[in-house]
């Protein structure tokens, strides 16, 4: 039976090479290259899920069997798993150190995870490369890392060579870092004008209008932003802080926020937002737990630790406020040293 699925797998007949390799499993569990076919047949047919599966069982008969590494990363990065994508990518280059398409996978897969220097370095080994998918991802890895004129370096002369919406969307992203809304706002839209539903598009047409105080107008692409991508944490957290900030529907903020710290709990804006929000509106409690986790998730949050010092004031717990300013000043003075340093001459 065993033989019998490979050739039905190589005719591409996939349900018969199914139901081949299970026969053969029921009285052969620990055959590695039948799990292994069995795993393929699977994520062909994209059920990801079963193949992750039935490769863990070979990779535990035969741990040396490198490329299930990659066939589980691959499975992984299908079902946006990005954390279990890049364990077991990094387990495949071990062996195989230049395999670029595991390499550009596992940099793809880093910038889903927001580990933005970590994306950055990852596409920098892929460099140069005639993939502009490579200097495309490697100048977002720089925008979201503050590092816009490296960014724009890369996307200028993409830009020449062809205008798709995606390189139209990253430059736009650099044009608004730099503060140049109009240009970044002429960039988004002709990216709309090629792709009206990009995913993460509206977001930073939001990004630029908001910048440009028309508040209706953040709102309104927010919204859309939420509309084309629903799951979308960023939206959810962007409208909602947005909503408070600008004094509309706090009962929809305060939905959103929560929303998006039910899906990301590590969200260290979100828990700053959420805990300034119900704060405000009715002195709860409960401000303290948000905030903590701000700071659990993001230490040097200034903000988050003035408001909990603010917090903890009100509440009459003086010894843990005395703490939060302690460290609101720590904070400060850090700031302000790496300010000197960036405009002090080298000797």
């Amino acid at each position: 039976m065993f033989e019998q699925g490979n050739q039905l797998l190589q005719r591409g007949q996939l349900a018969g090479a199914e139901q081949a390799y299970r026969t053969h499993l029921k009285t052969h569990p620990a055959h590695v290259e039948a799990l292994a076919n069995l795993g393929a047949v699977l994520s062909r047919r994209e059920e990801f899920g079963e193949a992750v599966v039935q490769y863990r069982k070979a990779l535990q008969l035969r741990p040396s069997l490198a490329p299930l590494h990659l066939n589980l990363g691959l499975a992984y990065f299908k079902t946006q798993q990005w954390g279990p994508a890049v364990g077991e990518f990094d387990a495949f280059l071990k062996t195989q150190s230049g395999h670029r398409q595991t390499m550009q996978l596992r940099a793809l897969a880093l910038l889903e995870l927001e580990r933005h220097p970590e994306a950055a370095a990852a596409f920098e080994g892929l460099m140069p490369s005639a993939d502009p998918t490579v200097p495309l991802g490697l100048a977002t890895a720089y925008l979201r890392s503050n590092r816009a004129a490296e960014a724009q370096k890369l996307l200028v002369p993409l830009m020449e060579q062809a205008k798709s919406p995606e390189l139209l969307l990253a430059m736009g992203q650099a044009l608004l870092v730099e503060e140049r809304f109009d240009e970044a706002l002429e960039t988004l839209l002709q990216a709309r004008a090629l792709r009206p539903k990009l995913p993460t598009l509206a977001l930073h047409l939001g990004a630029v209008y908001w910048r440009k105080k028309e508040v209706d107008k953040a709102l309104a692409e927010w919204r859309t932003e939420l509309e084309t991508t629903p799951e979308s944490v960023q939206g959810m957290f962007t409208l909602g802080a947005a909503l408070a900030m600008a004094n509309r529907d706090k009962v929809e903020a305060e939905r959103l926020l929560r929303e998006a710290l039910r899906r990301k709990p590590k969200h260290a804006r979100a828990n700053y937002q959420l805990a300034k929000l119900v704060w405000q509106k009715s002195k709860n409690p409960e401000a303290v737990v948000w905030l903590e986790r701000a700071i659990g998730a993001d230490g040097e949050y200034r903000e988050a630790h003035y408001l909990l010092a603010t917090v903890y004031q009100a509440l009459g717990r003086k010894a843990e406020a005395a703490r939060e300013f302690a460290a609101v000043k720590r904070l400060s003075a850090k700031e302000l040293a790496t300010q000197q340093d960036l405009f002090s001459e080298s000797q």
